[in-house]
Order: structure tokens, then C-alpha cells, then sequence
């Protein structure tokens, strides 16, 4: 399995959270297509960001390419979720990463789940460093909102987004904390995040090397 798909240079990247461990061996890439987490966590949002891209202005999202890498290999090395501390072994990872953001500069990184939004985190080096278990669904809603607002065209810009609780047995709940809404029935975490993320696009990377031609 290859360690990431893409370009580098393409100024939006993902990152996901490791191998899935019982398919790796039959799988070409992170967030492999044919894998169902993809179309879980990705292509919903993906596609409420084509829909807002269109209809506000006919444009749409190039993806091809699209970096895409997970940040660990594998999920056995990844800590404990209530560790503040990390082995060496991740720092050096945390560290090769932290120089490709430095040498590559992507303007939007999309992080799904706890552990990959910590581990860019630290590898962007904002602090404190906080056990991932930190980050509930209510507290990565409130991050992505307030970084999509505070959104600094100068640097590399981490958003976090769910990673498989938005397809597991609570499903509706985390619609509900991301968004923030009272209500169940109203919130829409795929619409919420895709609308959000277009209008960003749309603001902010417009003139960048993003778009269908």
C-alpha cells in the first residue's frame, strides 16, 4: 500500500488516521476508493462542497490531485488515547511531517478524526499538546468553526473533520455536536461541513490551483 496519493504541492491535502488493518495488504492507497470509510467520512462532504461550488459560482472542485496520506501507517502505533505523551518513534514521524509542511506549505489541511487532528496538531507545533481522547465530536465542531473563521491566509490552516463515529450507532448525535444544533432533526453535519468549506475555497483559495478547467 502506498503511503500517500497526489501532489504535495496541491494546496489541500487529507489525512486520515491509519491502515485499515484487515485490508492494508489489498488496498493501493489511504482513503483507497473502494474502501467504504472513504464514502463514509469523505465523499458526502465532498459532494455538498460541489453542490455549494456550482451553484454559487459554476465551479468545481479538482481533486485529482489531491494529497492524501494518513498519519500513522499503523494503528498499533498509535498512543493510548488519554496520553499526553508520545513514544519517540512517533515524534520522528510527527517531526518528518511537520518538515513537509514547512517545505510544501498547503493552505487547507483536512484532518478526520481525534488522533490525525493531534497528531497535525504537533506536527504544526500549537500547543498545548493534549491527549487525543481530548478531542469529543462537540470539541472538534467547535474547533473547525472557529478555525474556519479565524482563518489565516499565511500559513497552513489544520481543520478537523469525524472520522468513522459519523457512520457508527450515534450517528445522529454527532451530526447533532459538530454542527452544534439543539436539534437532532436539523443538524446535518455532511451539509454543514461541505457548505462551510466551499465557501472557504470560494474566499480564500480563488485564485489558486484548485479548479476544474
Amino acid at each position: 500500500m502506498k503511503d500517500h496519493t497526489g501532489d504535495p504541492r496541491f494546496p489541500v491535502w487529507l489525512v486520515a488516521d491509519s491502515e485499515p488493518r484487515n485490508w492494508h495488504h489489498l488496498l493501493s492507497a489511504p482513503l483507497d476508493p473502494r474502501h467504504p470509510a472513504r464514502h463514509n467520512i469523505w465523499t458526502p462532504v465532498l459532494d455538498y462542497v460541489q453542490d455549494t461550488l456550482y451553484r454559487k459560482e459554476k465551479r468545481r472542485f479538482d481533486t485529482t490531485n489531491l494529497y492524501i496520506r494518513n498519519a500513522v501507517i499503523n494503528s498499533d502505533d498509535k498512543p493510548q488515547s488519554t496520553t499526553p505523551s508520545w513514544s519517540q518513534e512517533l515524534q520522528k514521524e510527527i517531526h518528518s511531517l511537520s518538515t513537509s509542511l514547512l517545505n510544501f506549505k498547503p493552505r487547507v489541511v483536512l484532518t478526520f478524526g481525534a488522533f490525525a487532528f493531534e497528531f497535525l496538531r504537533r506536527a504544526h507545533g500549537e500547543k498545548p499538546m493534549l491527549p487525543y481522547s481530548h478531542w469529543s465530536t462537540r470539541e472538534l465542531g467547535d474547533e473547525f468553526k472557529n478555525r474556519i473563521a479565524s482563518y489565516e491566509a499565511s500559513k497552513t490552516n489544520i481543520l478537523p473533520l469525524l472520522h468513522v463515529s459519523i457512520a457508527r450507532g450515534k450517528f445522529l448525535e454527532s451530526h447533532k455536536y459538530f454542527v452544534g444544533e439543539e436539534s437532532m432533526e436539523l443538524a446535518n453535519y455532511f451539509e454543514f461541513v461541505g457548505n462551510k468549506l466551499a465557501q472557504l475555497f470560494l474566499r480564500e483559495l480563488r485564485n489558486a490551483q484548485i479548479w476544474i478547467k
